[in-house]
């Protein structure tokens, strides 16, 4: 899964601050997670939107591991939601995509 964003003017510092202490140890622990990457886009080929976040998963499957997180635990997930809003005053955030390698990404059984 790779999510993009940018970080909002004038507010560097907190971005990366509030990025290190919260947004990567949260992503990091999920059970789903496999690894976190997170880049940024030089040269001006990324568009607008010049840091992505990739976040390794296992395989598709884990899209169900990430709804049962929420549903098993609404309050886990709201204070969860309520972190990541924090993030609103630093990042804006931009498209999101599914990556998958080649046969492999498909949602279709064989």
């Amino acid at each position: 899964m790779v999510g993009t964003s940018k970080v909002k003017p004038e507010k560097y510092v907190e971005a990366s601050k509030w990025w290190t202490e919260k947004g990567l140890p949260d992503l990091r622990s999920r059970p789903w997670a496999k690894s976190v990457k997170s880049y940024a886009v030089q040269f001006g080929l990324g568009g607008e939107y010049f840091i992505e976040t990739w976040t390794e998963i296992e395989d598709y499957a884990a899209m169900g591991e990430m709804d049962k997180w929420v549903i098993d635990d609404p309050d886990r997930a709201e204070e969860n939601r309520k972190m990541w809003e924090e993030a609103n005053d630093y990042f804006e955030w931009g498209p999101s995509r599914l990556m998958g390698d080649w046969p492999e990404s498909t949602l279709l059984p064989n």
